[in-house]
């Protein structure tokens, strides 16, 4: 079955292995959901971790080469439509270069600590920065956090979905990245309509699946809401079965 992702317009890192996972993520709905489009080639908790930057980097693994080979035969766009190269061409020591060991010390001269030791320190300590920055809510100004971003996708099909919000209603923000501006709740049992749907796991809150919502409707136009504030098709009052309605196109 060939899949036919959304152009992947929202998260856009500079480290183009994990753009290109992001944006597999993205056009299949979830970590969860390519991980079962691509038979289990890769496990959902192995997609998390590539994304978190903590992919293979001394060598291209057998889990890399087999989605790589998967994509390639039923992604429509991949790997082009990421703006970046193939998985197999942006990790382990093709993307990275073949790793220098420094020259043996003598027994009893002053030992310095490797450039290559420092670097690897340095690049771990960014991994670790940027898988915080993810979930961590940063108290900067506004106009300092909406300058350093990229801008958000806003696009879906051109048709809009309702969406009614459960029995405590939903929180709107201006930026789901950051949770910049949280003034506008949307009360319980208001059906709105939306426009599409943007991954972002910024709180531990819009799990599992990490969508959110692009509001079209009166004074929440334009806003963003975590889609598991809504009922997503669910009974009142009945089990939660839906956090998202995967009906709702991906923005772009």
């Amino acid at each position: 079955m060939t899949g036919t992702p959304a152009k992947h317009d929202g998260q856009r890192p500079g480290d183009l292995f994990i753009r290109q996972v992001l944006w597999l993520v993205d056009a299949y709905g979830g970590r969860d959901q390519l991980a079962r489009a691509s038979g289990n080639r890769v496990s959902a908790r192995t997609l998390d971790n590539w994304v978190k930057g903590q992919y293979p980097r001394s060598a291209v693994t057998g889990a890399v080469r087999e989605l790589d080979a998967w994509a390639l035969q039923n992604v429509a766009g991949y790997p082009e439509a990421a703006g970046a190269p193939r998985l197999i061409a942006t990790c382990g020591p093709i993307a990275g270069g073949p790793v220098r060991e420094p020259a043996a010390v003598p027994d009893g001269a002053p030992r310095r600590r490797r450039w290559w030791a420092r670097a690897r320190v340095l690049a771990g300590g960014a991994v670790v920065i940027a898988a915080a920055a993810a979930t961590t809510v940063v108290l900067l100004r506004e106009d300092d956090v909406a300058s350093a971003l990229a801008p958000l996708p806003s696009t879906g099909d051109g048709t809009l979905y309702p969406e009614t919000t459960g029995s405590i209603g939903a929180n709107t923000f201006a930026d789901p990245r950051t949770l910049i501006d949280n003034a506008q709740p949307i009360p319980a049992d208001t059906t709105v309509q939306v426009r599409c749907r943007y991954y972002a796991p910024s709180i531990p809150s819009v799990t599992p699946d990490g969508f959110w919502y692009l509001i079209d409707s009166g004074d929440w136009a334009g806003r963003w809401s975590p889609a598991n504030s809504f009922m997503n098709g669910d009974v009142p009052g009945a089990r939660t079965v839906h956090n998202t309605d995967f009906a709702v196109p991906l923005c772009r």
